[in-house]
């Protein structure tokens, strides 16, 4: 048997379809165990706010739905489709064994809070089609990575992209560096993220992580890191300068900049604590939207945090070691706007950075 279930959960009520992109909402997602199932629950809403129960039961390699949705077809996976649907990410041949609390992370697709795994379909014009989720990793997101043990297991961490001679290369630098959670993290505290002085809120992006770290949360999450180009297409930069237009500052903004999360400096604006655009450090993930997404939606594809891409870009010696280094894209809370225009870096996949952090494609 195949191990993967594909299976779309349509709650779809009426007729009517939902427009490209609209999403309807999953909430009040439970995960339990009984006797020899796993049950997951959760509700979803419809565009017009029509709400079904839905329940899954995992026995081994079998899955029920109930009740039966209309119109099953699709992916599981862990992060909602486009279109009209509701999808769950489940790879049933990685399910983790005795934690339910474990399954929460992949199946909340979307809480209906204005951020998590909503993802929007790229109609590629390079390559194949993607999906790339519209906000930033969260730290609430990454915590789920941490909390289910994510650093503790090895196959999350093995890079078999073939783009490096050692797969384990990653695994090997966490447990060298005794890497348990993002840089400025206490995984004892509560909320962890809470002792980060550059992201310490719940919808804040994670920051501090290295590449590895990326590329492991992504493959534990059923997801993976973009290509360049991906970046590009998602941001919107092959048609114009900027993810908004040409202008860097179109003239209509003013002293409040609404268009990304970057140090001002420009056109004679001052810098000042909190500069012009209302956040210091990283801004909760949508701050600046819709005024600076992508013509696709996409939320911060320029400013809030760098964000890493999967080439290899050089081998490059540091000295007392070389690594394969990465591309970082589109600039963050520290990049000054005279620079965004390209906002291109390499960066070694060992560096955490106070400004670097990653968002989910498929």
């Amino acid at each position: 048997m195949n191990c993967f279930f594909t299976l779309l959960v349509t709650a779809l009520l009426v007729a009517a379809p939902a427009a490209a992109n609209v999403l309807p909402v999953i909430t009040n997602v439970v995960v339990r165990l009984e006797a020899d199932e796993i049950i997951v629950s959760y509700d979803v809403e419809d565009p017009d706010n029509e709400t079904m129960d839905i329940v899954l039961r995992i026995a081994g390699t079998e899955l029920r739905v109930e009740p039966d949705a209309p119109g099953v077809s699709g992916d599981i996976g862990r992060s909602v489709a486009g279109g009209s649907g509701k999808a769950i990410h489940l790879p049933l041949s990685t399910l983790p064994e005795n934690s339910p609390d474990a399954f929460v992370p992949r199946i909340l697709a979307y809480d209906g809070k204005g951020y998590g795994g909503e993802m929007i379909e790229v109609d590629s014009t390079t390559g194949p089609d993607f999906l790339v989720c519209r906000y930033e990793l969260t730290n609430e997101e990454f915590a789920a990575f941490v909390r289910t043990d994510g650093y503790e297991m090895m196959k999350y961490w093995i890079i078999d992209d073939g783009s490096l001679e050692i797969e384990e290369t990653g695994w090997n630098y966490a447990g060298k560096f005794q890497w348990q959670a993002p840089r400025h993290w206490d995984p004892k505290a509560d909320p962890p993220w809470s002792s980060d002085p550059y992201s310490n809120r719940a919808t804040s992006p994670v920051l501090g992580v290295s590449w590895f770290e990326a590329y492991a949360y992504c493959k534990w999450a059923g997801y993976r890191l973009p290509s360049s180009s991906e970046y590009l297409e998602a941001a919107g930069l092959y048609e114009a300068a900027y993810p908004w237009g040409d202008e860097r500052m179109p003239a209509e903004s003013g002293p409040d900049y609404p268009f990304a999360n970057v140090k001002f400096g420009y056109k004679g604006y001052e810098h000042s604590g909190f500069d012009s655009d209302g956040s210091e450090f990283a801004a909760p993930v949508g701050n600046y939207s819709p005024a600076g997404d992508s013509p696709l939606g996409i939320a911060d594809p320029l400013g809030n945090v760098w964000e890493w891409c999967s080439d290899v870009v050089a081998i490059v010696n540091f000295g007392t070691f070389s690594c394969a280094t990465r591309p970082i894209r589109g600039g963050s809370w520290a990049t000054g706007m005279a620079n965004l225009e390209d906002a291109t870096k390499d960066l070694c996949p060992l560096y955490r950075t106070d400004t670097t952090g990653f968002r989910c494609y498929k």
